[in-house]
């Protein structure tokens, strides 16, 4: 059942947050790019979404499991975008930079997350009225 299109969104999220955020700036200033691996905690965060997107997608036999594990990993990327925002706030904003492609990628996660899960739940409601016609 990997074929399934939540597991396309699911793959995306863990692409997005694992692959494409290292290739990426999230700041842009004078010293030049700030990379995701400058920043211990963005990295481990960026990388349980990617981990959580990945268990989502291997468990597609416990549907109820995919939902959880991808609104987790919603909940984390909201916090990852809403640390970034504040850490660019408090460090870089006084030395003029610029937010890179790379700060948009947790929303870009959260879109694709959100769309698994909404397929995931379609299914289940599918998998509960064929069971109710047995």
């Amino acid at each position: 059942m990997i074929q399934r299109i939540q597991s396309l969104y699911f793959l995306g999220a863990a692409l997005v947050s694992g692959g494409l955020s290292f290739m990426v700036s999230f700041f842009a200033g004078d010293n030049g790019p700030v990379m995701l691996h400058d920043d211990f905690i963005f990295l481990s965060l960026f990388l349980a979404v990617a981990g959580l997107s990945l268990g989502a997608l291997f468990s597609y036999k416990k549907r109820r499991n995919q939902v959880v594990l991808g609104r987790l990993a919603i909940l984390i990327s909201f916090t990852v975008f809403g640390f970034m925002l504040y850490h660019w706030y408090e460090v870089y904003q006084a030395a003029s930079d610029r937010l890179g492609i790379g700060v948009f990628l947790p929303l870009l996660a959260i879109i694709l997350l959100s769309m698994a899960n909404r397929a995931v739940m379609k299914d289940e409601y599918k998998v509960q009225a064929a069971d109710r016609f047995r």
